[in-house]
């Protein structure tokens, strides 16, 4: 019968993945997962290594007190899938643990990457993914890190810690899973709306196509713009950005091109994206 090994404390993980050589792959998660966070794990598996996935509502990582508090936690729930996904392990950090007095700060120069966007409108919010993360893959170790897509920002920052700091650690960025029926980005947020908010968030998506397939950059921001305010939606940043830097730009060019959203659903927050990769034209509803 198999059984999910589950760890709590540095020590106890750090000896399972010395057992492994190291050979691991690791996703890194603050749980209430969903089908996205287990398309993660399926191209974990896929490597062939044994996989462990860590659950940690990281507080270093939250700039709103509220926000914290009501982030969902649903531990049974994600104790159950992880094991019908086959993961071979789990680690729940104890917060003292992970972060003892002692630990020093890590000091990382994100560029534009820190003053746009999330790093605009969530202070403090890349500090805590940096510290996190350094914690987590200095004593792990791991060889494969996955992430999703749909917090590119994020992905970018990432990139940056590794190249500095774990070099032999190959990061996997996996595109966004979607409601197939909306077209909603899979998020732990969306569980806090409503059936109908549900569906009016699936304009989200559209929104971002539709802001990199005007004649010119600024006609279809406009036009994504208008789209999203006649459904209701408060838009807090949308923009078409350069890749790596997200800086906005006037020229889309293949896979160097983003449209970037963050705004308000019935109240929740809520962000998405798109790279551009020669996306047909759409007809949105």
């Amino acid at each position: 019968m198999f059984l999910l090994k589950i760890f709590h404390y540095i020590k106890g993980v750090s000896e399972w993945t010395k057992r492994q050589n190291n050979a691991f792959s690791f996703v890194p998660t603050m749980g209430a997962l969903h089908a996205g966070h287990l398309l993660l794990v399926e191209k974990a598996k896929a490597l062939g290594r044994p996989v462990l996935v860590s659950i940690f509502v990281n507080p270093a990582q939250f700039n709103n007190a509220e926000d914290l508090q009501k982030y969902p936690r649903t531990l049974e729930q994600d104790l159950r899938l992880l094991h019908d996904a086959g993961v071979d392990a789990v680690f729940l950090p104890v917060t003292e643990d992970l972060y003892p007095t002692e630990l020093p700060e890590v000091s990382l120069d994100l560029g534009s990457l820190e003053n746009v966007f999330e790093g605009q409108h969530r202070l403090g919010h890349f500090a805590g993914v940096i510290k996190v993360l350094h914690r987590l893959f200095s004593a792990l170790g791991p060889r494969d890190v996955f992430f999703g897509q749909k917090d590119l920002q994020q992905c970018l920052v990432v990139e940056k810690l590794i190249a500095r700091f774990f070099p032999d650690i190959h990061q996997h960025n996996i595109p966004t899973r979607r409601d197939p029926q909306t077209g909603l980005a899979l998020s732990s947020r969306n569980v806090r709306l409503s059936k109908q908010g549900v569906v009016t968030a699936g304009a989200i998506n559209w929104s971002l196509q539709l802001a990199l397939q005007g004649k010119t950059v600024d006609e279809g921001l406009t036009e994504a713009r208008s789209y999203l305010e006649n459904k209701g939606i408060t838009i807090e940043y949308l923009d078409v950005v350069s890749l790596p830097d997200m800086l906005h730009t006037e020229e889309i060019v293949d896979k160097k091109t983003a449209s970037v959203f963050a705004g308000y659903v019935e109240g929740v927050r809520l962000i998405d994206n798109h790279v551009f990769i020669d996306i047909p034209e759409i007809t949105v509803f």
